[in-house]
């Protein structure tokens, strides 16, 4: 994660960063495809792993195989929806259309996604499938892996992949072939899914979720690029901001998901479910019921010491200086974000359980998005509250005040 933010930091200077601005916006989008995807593909089969449903080679290949068939098709959809959102964001800021610069989002967003699906789809599956030989919960490894690779091997892509397009952004028919390529191959992965006992569920019923978590991230990818054009520090933390919440809600959601997999049938309250709506917040850490209560507290626990570590790494990264105002906001802000993740998934984990959804599906996704949005947002908040204690040598000098009536830089460069 801090590898992921200091790549940001550097890929931000780029040409291609610098000439597309709405490239930014992809960011958290497509970083959050670790949560959309990975993670709830991780989530999914660790579940499949604990019930024993994948238990010899046979069962082992059609889970394998199912899933990257599945993943491909979201992540080529939620890639071309996530670039159709950067779009209008470019429209927004230009009040025009630029066929070069709107290929190369699609494009750029649609084979970002589809490969980092597939890199990391099989690191996951492979990881799960070792950890069940070795009778190691998958809960407790896959689902970090995933997120925790999934920033800088996704941001490392988006770079290397939108700048290779840029390059030859005027021989769009290379554009057009590519994006026709991908949209060609999703009837067959969808013939094949549908095949298959372990994704078909998903295929039919996976989609609202993974849909309204891309729309949250492009959101917040359009709050990220308003963000860095007043203060360009924010860049390097957002990976470590985003990364850390969507870990560690991911891994409760997770294990919350398991054990109600193990105690009770969807569509009926667990019988360790909260009675009272407002107990929630209480049981999620501290109700002797709730079989994961000393999970909740020990990832709510190492929200401030990792947060302390890697700050401090980056600082040590970047050679700066540090403010005593930073990080104490900073501690503050990334906790409350923390907190608020943790017993909304708890919410989220019985609440879709008793609609009879399965929240391996369900909640991942969403946890994700809502915290890749909590925290650009409450990165943006901490940034101007320091600035507010008198600190203006953070601010982008060539920018004006924050609450003028233009958001949108109007510096896109016409390709």
């Amino acid at each position: 994660m801090v590898a992921a933010g200091v790549l940001l930091d550097e890929v931000q200077k780029w040409e291609l960063f610098l000439n597309i601005k709405e490239i930014i916006v992809l960011v958290p989008a497509l970083l959050g495809l670790k949560g959309n995807l990975e993670m709830t593909l991780a989530s999914r089969l660790s579940t499949n792993v604990n019930l024993k449903e994948v238990n010899d080679r046979q069962s082992a290949k059609d889970a394998i195989l199912g899933n990257i068939a599945l993943t491909q098709i979201q992540s080529i959809i939620v890639g071309l929806l996530a670039s159709f959102i950067a779009s209008i964001t470019e429209f927004v800021a230009e009040r025009t259309f630029y066929l070069k610069n709107i290929l190369i989002l699609i494009v750029t967003s649609i084979s970002t996604a589809s490969l980092a699906s597939l890199l990391l789809g099989l690191i996951i599956m492979f990881i799960i499938i070792i950890s069940s030989k070795f009778k190691i919960n998958p809960d407790n490894i896959a689902t970090p892996i995933a997120a925790s690779l999934g920033d800088v091997v996704t941001l490392a892509i988006l770079s290397s992949i939108g700048t290779l397009f840029y390059k030859v952004k005027d021989m769009i028919y290379i554009h057009f072939i590519v994006i026709g390529l991908f949209i060609i191959l999703i009837p067959f992965l969808v013939i094949y899914c549908n095949g298959n006992k372990f994704v078909k569920e998903t295929l039919y019923k996976g989609w609202t979720p993974v849909i309204i978590a891309m729309i949250i991230s492009s959101l917040a990818g359009v709050i990220l690029e308003i963000a860095i054009n007043f203060y360009t520090g924010i860049a390097i933390f957002q990976p470590v901001v985003n990364g850390v919440g969507g870990n560690i809600v991911g891994i409760f959601a997770s294990r919350l998901g398991t054990s109600l997999h193990k105690t009770g049938n969807k569509g009926k309250w667990a019988f360790w479910a909260p009675k009272k709506f407002y107990l929630y917040a209480y049981d999620a850490f501290f109700s002797f019921t709730n079989p994961e209560h000393k999970t909740g507290l020990v990832l709510l626990g190492l929200t401030l010491p990792g947060h302390t570590l890697f700050f401090f790494i980056i600082y040590l990264i970047k050679s700066q200086n540090l403010s005593t105002q930073l990080v104490l906001f900073y501690l503050g802000l990334i906790f409350t974000q923390v907190l608020i993740l943790l017993i909304l998934c708890y919410i989220m984990v019985h609440v879709f359980w008793r609609w009879n959804q399965n929240p391996d599906i369900m909640c991942i996704p969403l946890l994700t998005a809502i915290g890749d949005f909590l925290g650009v947002c409450l990165l943006f908040l901490c940034f101007h509250l320091v600035y507010l204690t008198g600190q203006i040598e953070i601010r982008n000098s060539t920018t004006g005040n924050i609450f003028s009536t233009s958001y949108f830089p109007a510096n896109t460069t016409v390709i």
